[in-house]
């Protein structure tokens, strides 16, 4: 099918404000594929995300395997939580079924992604299209300590299948010297405007970490 680019603005959510002048805001319809190495950088990714979707009105579902989410945390970014759902998944299908059923253009933040069962590259493409077709907002994450940092792409391949399906492919770690403290992103690919930041930044992000220490 074919069809006219529309002239109106499509909504768009911020991820790690401090990011955006690298990676913009993303946009109904795109999903984020993120690689995080120490708590820290997950706890910011994950809170900031889900902070900025309330904030701007936006439902967002908290999905993952595990036990690992904190309603305290997520309070310091922000007091709205009335528009928040959080749920337990353990294969690709729970989650293809689960976005079969949120609200169009909400946010859904998925943690643990490469420990789901059943993933398929049938699967992937079909929760792509839901994607595409619900004007979600989706992200999966995972935190690891185990990554080739020589050769980032093939384990986007390792942990999320397709990584062509994803507009965006991130790296984030955070590191702290003297209760100062940096973001160091890679950035293997973005939206167009975007290439131009394609690589390896680092810039600080003292406030928003503190937030998480104290």
């Amino acid at each position: 099918m074919f069809f006219k680019p529309a002239g109106e603005e499509k909504k768009r959510v911020g991820l790690i404000e401090e990011l955006s002048p690298l990676i913009g805001e993303l946009e109904e319809g795109s999903m984020i594929a993120a690689i995080t190495t120490d708590a820290l950088a997950q706890a910011i990714l994950q809170y900031s995300s889900l902070a900025n979707a309330l904030n701007s009105g936006i439902t967002a579902y908290y999905l993952e395997p595990t036990n690992g989410f904190s309603l305290k945390l997520l309070s310091k970014l922000s007091e709205n939580t009335e528009n928040l759902f959080l749920g337990k998944i353990y294969t690709l299908d729970e989650l293809s079924s689960a976005l079969e059923l949120v609200e169009d253009n909400s946010l859904i933040f998925v943690s643990n992604f490469s420990i789901l069962e059943r993933q398929s590259r049938e699967n992937l493409i079909g929760m792509r299209r839901v994607v595409d077709e619900k004007g979600l907002f989706l992200i999966l994450s995972h935190n690891t300590l185990e990554i080739n940092e020589l050769d980032l792409y093939p384990e986007f391949r390792r942990l999320f299948g397709i990584p062509e399906l994803f507009e965006y492919l991130l790296v984030l770690r955070t590191n702290g010297y003297r209760r100062h403290y940096r973001m160091n992103i890679s950035i293997l690919k973005a939206p167009p405007e975007f290439i131009k930041n394609i690589g390896e930044h680092s810039v600080p992000i003292d406030e928003k970490a503190k937030l998480f220490l104290v």
